[in-house]
């Protein structure tokens, strides 16, 4: 059984040149959908169509209008498309809108169609031969140069048998839609159906989507999840790139969309307001582009304005001037750009198309005017493998990292690592990583009782210049079971500390015990050091003799053996336990405590009952009003 393959074919031309009724006698369905269309007889909006070729083939059809007035829904249209076939109706040869849509569809990079001479049955072979001639000499120098010319009549049936085999030839020629990126749908409509909720349809720029999945609305970054997917009105489990799609969608209201946002895999793009670009002035438009000149930029059926920062050129066209610039485009709103996106740009009074542009870098820093080094970085990002350009500045940027903004489409690089919202070269991690353990270790050699290294401490002696945010990232990103991990503030060899000795656990136990022993009632540090069983034996054989109080201290309260009230005061889990439970008890009938009956209830003196107090404000225990204490909310929930 032939592979299934689907493409997008665009219909495009002059008004009244034939574009409907040849997509209807094509595949049975009339795309003028609304009444003004069908009244007036000329689309006013997009329409779409499916029919089915032989081999598996499945062209979905967009019909976009011809009239002058209605280039924006044609612009609109136009993206996502693989193929097109361009009309020119034989009675009326070449006309302006056949010339623009034309420009349109080759500043698109449309790859690949077919030229139709339409209403064949109106004119003799004369007068068909000279309106042929006109169009092969129009198309010459495009994408249509050298393709199918076909003659048809959508009134008669005459060539369309032939028209059908040429778009198949065309068609199969085309390589495979790529499925496993991410998924990627410009909306270009909007509407709600009883029981579905709010609907989207447009063509399937990459990747697939199934009910159920999880996507973002751009540019206002809406989190949704899709109901139910429809392939060219057919509910599916699945659609895929190259595919008309209907998505019911959750989370979304009809009056938050808009035409020209996009449905798009979460992290995938995200919306700019600057892009750099490569201008080609169309061939038809005689007029001047100048440096900050405004314009209508349209992409993926959305229209924004912006300014033209022309980066290696003074001005473009006029009368022998360069047709071809690197520029930077400043928008006014934002666009859902990639690299090698495809844009039109329109002449922002009177809106007329005047160039097509590529998108060479869909989120630049700001550049200056006339910088070699600039437009040296964007010819190869034009012409030549980025990966090497991307990779030396990843390594140049050391552990500083670079912006995901300046990935240059190379984030799925084998190099690369992608830790939060940067990206670092991963042999430079790899080293960062050896050296966190060396410090752990370090550490833990001379630290025993400590669970590990402060991770402030570890940015430091690793000379790590980005801020805390970035550093904390990086150690979730290195940390390894078998190596050492983050637990809190620290970086541990193991999730319990280091290894300590026979001696040592017994050590750390009988602190334990003498902590349990105490209940609330802290001797201070001091006077515990003075009288512990464990820093006083004189053979020399007690294990903790060696160390200070305060690191057996931050040894029991890190392994949960004791509960820290402040820096000199702990009390062992069990008696902080045994408060709170009295506490519950007291709140239970007394809606507020004053000191003195906390003093009764814990037999603590002011010099600790203060601390106290303040420790159970703080973990939200108790909540001080004045001279008096309520029950928290931690106390309510515990």
């Amino acid at each position: 059984m032939p592979q299934e393959r689907h493409f997008i074919l665009g219909a495009a031309g002059h008004v009244d040149h034939g574009k409907t009724a040849l997509i209807t006698a094509l595949t049975g369905t009339n795309t003028d959908r609304l009444k003004e269309e069908r009244d007036r007889g000329i689309s006013i909006e997009l329409g779409f169509a499916e029919f089915e070729l032989a081999d598996g083939l499945k062209l979905g059809v967009v019909d976009m209008p011809g009239h002058e007035k209605f280039v924006k829904q044609m612009v609109s249209g136009a993206g996502g498309v693989d193929l097109a076939f361009l009309v020119v109706a034989a009675d009326e040869g070449v006309m302006p809108q056949t010339v623009e849509h034309l420009e349109i569809l080759d500043s698109l990079g449309v790859a690949s169609g077919v030229v139709v001479m339409t209403k064949i049955d109106m004119v003799d072979e004369d007068i068909l031969a000279v309106a042929t001639e006109e169009a092969i000499e129009l198309v010459a120098g495009t994408f249509l140069e050298g393709k199918p010319v076909v003659a048809v009549s959508a009134h008669t049936g005459a060539g369309l048998d032939d028209l059908k085999a040429a778009l198949q030839s065309e068609a199969l020629a085309l390589p495979l839609r790529r499925e496993d990126g991410f998924f990627r749908l410009p909306v270009d409509r909007i509407f709600t159906l009883p029981g579905a909720g709010v609907v989207v349809t447009g063509t399937c720029w990459s990747g697939s989507v199934a009910g159920g999945d999880r996507l973002v609305v751009q540019p206002t970054g809406q989190k949704i999840r899709v109901r139910e997917v429809q392939v060219h009105g057919v509910k599916a489990d699945r659609g895929a790139s190259g595919q008309r799609l209907a998505l019911a969608l959750h989370g979304v209201k009809k009056d938050e969309m808009e035409r020209g946002y996009q449905v798009l895999a979460p992290g995938s793009v995200e919306p700019t307001r600057r892009i750099d670009i490569r201008i080609n002035v169309m061939s038809h438009y005689q007029g001047v582009i100048k440096n900050r000149q405004r314009v209508h930029v349209n992409h993926a059926g959305r229209e924004v304005l912006g300014r033209i920062v022309l980066l290696d050129e003074h001005e473009l066209g006029g009368e022998g001037g360069p047709r071809l610039g690197l520029a930077q485009m400043h928008l006014e709103s934002e666009l859902m750009a990639v690299r090698d996106d495809r844009l039109v740009l329109r002449f922002y009074s009177p809106v007329v198309s005047i160039a097509g542009a590529v998108v060479l870098d869909a989120s630049p820093a700001p550049h200056k005017r006339f910088d070699e080094k600039v437009s040296e970085i964007l010819l190869i990002m034009e012409e030549g493998d980025t990966t090497d350009l991307f990779r030396q500045n990843l390594k140049d940027s050391g552990l500083t990292g670079l912006p995901l903004s300046e990935a240059m489409g190379q984030q799925d690089d084998a190099q690369a690592m992608v830790v939060g919202k940067r990206l670092y070269n991963r042999e430079l991690l790899a080293e960062l990583a050896e050296r966190i353990a060396g410090l752990v270790r370090d550490y833990a050699g001379r630290f025993p009782l400590r669970l590990g290294i402060p991770k402030e401490e570890a940015r430091r002696k690793c000379k790590f210049k980005s801020g805390a945010a970035e550093w904390n990232a990086i150690c979730q990103a290195l940390a390894r079971q078998d190596v050492w991990l983050v637990v809190g503030d620290r970086i541990v060899l193991t999730s319990d500390g280091p290894d300590l000795t026979k001696e040592m656990q017994e050590a750390v136990l009988l602190a334990a015990a003498e902590l349990a022993s105490f209940g609330l009632d802290w001797p201070g540090q001091e006077n515990w050091a003075a009288e512990s069983k464990i820093f006083q034996k004189a053979d020399g054989s007690a294990a903790l003799k060696e160390f200070k109080p305060q690191e057996v201290m931050r040894h029991l309260v890190d392994h949960g053996l004791a509960v820290s009230i402040n820096n000199e005061y702990l009390v062992s889990p069990a008696a902080h336990e045994d408060l709170l439970d009295r506490l519950r008890l007291h709140f239970a009938d007394e809606r507020e405590m004053a000191f003195a009956v906390f003093r009764q209830l814990s037999g603590l003196t002011r010099k600790l009952g203060i601390p106290m107090l303040e420790h159970l404000d703080q973990v939200g225990m108790t909540v001080r009003q004045g001279d008096v204490r309520r029950a928290g909310p931690a106390l309510k929930e515990n």
